[in-house]
């Protein structure tokens, strides 16, 4: 039997371990696979995931969550996928990846950092230029026009499958192209914006 989210927190903030499998059980699956997405990793992010539930258990006499259950989750989730990213870069590299990577030893943060991000953005670009001329098309719309894919099927006179097709295609394609440059990427995100 279902619970609410409030009762839920409750029940886990009086020791209900049935309370706890349940969002467990609810939750796991997607939350391993959105923190698979970070860590690149089945295995550590099965591990992350659960180190969060482990969290929550531990706190959970004072745990206060503010925003729906799902939300949290995800949230921690995301939180924990970076602080490992973080680690994953040796010592030395952290503190050379400052200077040499952005190359902030004039002082001028915000310009370098719209430096970063403009480089982080010409990688992606370049990758959705590389798409065949439909898929970039479609892919476009799905993404920076904000379109559904049954706004796209209409437009282009296409079934709601072919773009579907067409937006996993070039997602898979957009992965190829940039996982040779994960790590730089991930260098610049961490740097600039933690």
């Amino acid at each position: 039997m279902l619970i609410s989210e409030e009762e839920i927190l409750d029940r886990i903030s009086e020791d209900d371990k049935s309370a706890f499998e349940q969002i467990f059980r609810l939750y796991y699956t997607d939350l391993s696979r959105y923190c698979l997405k970070y860590v690149r990793d089945e295995h550590v992010a099965e591990e992350l995931v659960q180190e969060v539930f482990i969290n929550i258990w531990d706190r959970r006499h004072t745990l206060s969550i503010t925003t729906s259950v799902k939300a949290y989750l995800f949230t921690a989730v995301r939180n924990r996928s970076f602080n490992y990213l973080k680690l994953q870069i040796p010592k030395e590299q952290r503190k050379i990846g400052v200077e040499d990577v952005l190359d902030l030893t004039d002082g001028s943060e915000e310009r370098e950092g719209n430096m970063a991000i403009e480089e982080l953005y010409s990688y992606v670009q370049e990758a959705i230029d590389a798409l065949p001329p439909k898929c970039k098309v479609i892919f476009n719309l799905s993404r920076s026009g904000g379109m559904t894919y049954k706004e796209i099927a209409e437009e282009l006179d296409l079934s709601v499958k072919t773009v579907e097709n067409q937006v996993g295609h070039a997602l898979r394609k957009l992965r190829e192209q940039l996982t040779p440059l994960w790590d730089k990427i991930m260098l610049l995100i961490l740097f600039h914006f933690f």
